[in-house]
């Protein structure tokens, strides 16, 4: 179902201690651990932390699906979903280019080139709601189900702007960046 409004999208601005890495290799001393798992960068991790104290406060359990990827996870994951032949089942294809050969998608959402992700920067976190209750499971972020008295993706757009997030694709309403 398409949001009824357009998602906030703004030009992402690197750290500067991020100037002379490479994506997907960040050095540990610029990662910090984040609730309720993985690593972010420093500043990113802190914006999180913040970012899920706001949301516990309207009983929403803010948690990920996807923190920092380092290069071989970005690879790993884009040869799962991607693959260097056309797919004969989808008449509509969503192609990549990776080592100056086309690639395909095969299933899943469409992944980014490895070496060219947020995630690998530390920067992106693909956000969900954990539910509560004897079947308690993780949703991805969207306008349902309401746990609170904002569905998660309502709280993020209240919310995240101001903690300097904001997303990158009107398609993926879980995925934003720091």
């Amino acid at each position: 179902r398409p949001l009824a409004r357009k998602l906030p999208v703004a030009r992402v601005v690197m750290p500067k201690d991020l100037a002379d890495c490479e994506n997907g290799k960040l050095p540990a001393s610029l990662l910090r651990r984040i609730a309720p798992s993985g690593r972010m960068h420093h500043l990113a991790a802190i914006s999180w932390t913040l970012l899920r104290e706001l949301a516990a406060k309207e009983g929403l359990d803010l948690v990920h699906v996807g923190d920092y990827r380092p290069y071989e996870q970005q690879l790993a994951l884009f040869e799962s979903r991607m693959k260097p032949f056309p797919n004969a089942k989808k008449p509509t294809q969503v192609v990549g280019t990776f080592n100056g050969e086309k690639w395909y998608l095969h299933n899943g959402a469409p992944v980014a080139t490895p070496g060219t992700s947020n995630h690998g920067w530390g920067l992106a976190i693909d956000a969900a709601v954990k539910t509560k209750g004897k079947k308690g499971g993780v949703v991805s972020i969207s306008t349902k189900p309401r746990i609170a008295k904002r569905s998660g993706l309502q709280f993020l757009l209240a919310e995240a702007p101001s903690l300097g997030w904001s997303w990158e694709l009107q398609s993926e309403p879980w995925h934003i960046r720091y």
